[in-house]
């Protein structure tokens, strides 16, 4: 393991605030001056790697409390670290086609300064922003100026993933898993697309109520699926009758569980994914994956509740082999399910030796 492998786990697990230096900055994407914020360690001048560290959508978009800690650990570990705000994630409009001219313009920004490495930079994201860290590197302009991408619970395909999403079946070479979704994924694509379905164009105030339900999400920083949620659900749930509430409740059932209609939401996924890629194209990475020509690493939480553990399996099936650094999956630090309740003990060292060798091979890609 390398050194700067075991520093960064010390000050993810042990901060210490008084090694590690963050400024805000702006940054500009096409006309737009964005924020972004910068990680480094205040006794370095001169980096010889530099990272472009992306989150999903989240309301909280760069100043989320886990990323401003992985951030601090790699900054401890001796990167540099630019974290660029996509303000459209922040307000939950996925709006996939400003994620390549964000990276675009981060990946410049590093470019542009003298203490660091413009030979060793990375693209380091989670999430949905891993799978289109992805997308941009296979964008020429972006391959150029990147030694490595790293995709961290990141997506294959819309289709799988939003059946995931409304039944929480996923399966990989006929091996077939079920688990309780996030219903955040939910509430944000049925916010951004559900009205573009041919015959919803008038549930207007029902993706209204998803985008409210995200809304409360972010603001409180805990898990969609936390009972507390019940009380919002129930008000929202009243405001529908019929159809409306039909659906409603396949977005954002009441209870705990995957709501009771599961022939609705099997007969719902499929469309509604179809109409999500026919709305935004580029919300289908497949081609991406093909013509990627930077050294990717794809890691994945095997407890993960919004994006199942199998999507980055087969998005590196999709990578050329001379391109791919390397796939694992881990039980430790999924979405939103964190470390799994069922390891034993031994099970949760070995999960741990797992997780500090995908730790450690991905901070090695640059």
């Amino acid at each position: 393991m390398h050194g700067a492998t075991l520093r960064f786990l010390r000050q993810y697990f042990r901060p210490d605030a008084g090694i590690i230096d963050v400024s805000e900055t702006t940054f500009a994407r096409d006309a737009e001056m964005l924020p972004a914020s910068i990680y480094r360690h205040r006794k370095r001048r001169e980096y010889k790697t530099a990272w472009v560290v992306l989150h999903g959508i989240t309301y909280r978009g760069r100043q989320h409390k886990g990323l401003q800690r992985f951030a601090g650990a790699m900054a401890a570990a001796g990167h540099f670290v630019f974290i660029p705000e996509i303000p459209e994630w922040t307000q939950f409009k996925i709006a996939p086609a400003l994620a390549v001219p964000t990276i675009r313009a981060a990946v410049h920004a590093l470019h542009s300064r003298a203490d660091i490495d413009r030979d060793r930079i990375g693209l380091f994201a989670f999430s949905f922003g891993g799978t289109h860290a992805i997308v941009a590197a296979s964008n020429e302009a972006i391959e150029r100026e990147l030694k490595g991408v790293v995709s961290w619970g990141g997506y294959e395909t819309v289709h799988r993933l939003l059946h995931f999403g409304l039944t929480g079946e996923h399966e990989l070479d006929g091996v077939r898993y079920r688990s309780e979704p996030d219903p955040y994924g939910r509430w944000v694509t049925g916010a951004n697309y559900l009205t573009k379905m041919s015959g919803f164009e008038d549930m207007g105030d029902v993706a209204n109520a998803l985008l409210e339900l995200a809304n409360e999400a972010g603001q409180r920083g805990i898990y969609a699926g936390d009972p507390s949620f019940e009380p919002l659900k129930h008000d929202l749930a009243a405001r529908f009758t019929g159809e409306k509430l039909r659906v409603f409740d396949v977005f954002a059932p009441r209870g705990r569980v995957v709501g009771s209609d599961r022939s609705y939401a099997h007969e719902l996924a499929g469309p509604f994914a179809d109409v999500v890629v026919k709305h935004d194209p580029l919300m289908d990475p497949t081609q991406a994956f093909q013509r990627i020509r930077v050294r990717t690493f794809l890691a994945h939480g095997r407890d993960d509740r919004l994006i199942p553990f199998t999507e980055s399996l087969r998005a590196s099936r999709r990578i050329p082999p001379e391109m791919l650094a390397g796939v694992a999956v881990t039980g430790l630090f999924a979405h939103s399910g964190g470390t799994s309740t069922s390891l034993t003990f031994s099970g949760k060292v070995r999960e741990g030796a797992l997780f500090l060798s995908t730790l450690d091979r991905a901070l090695s890609l640059i």
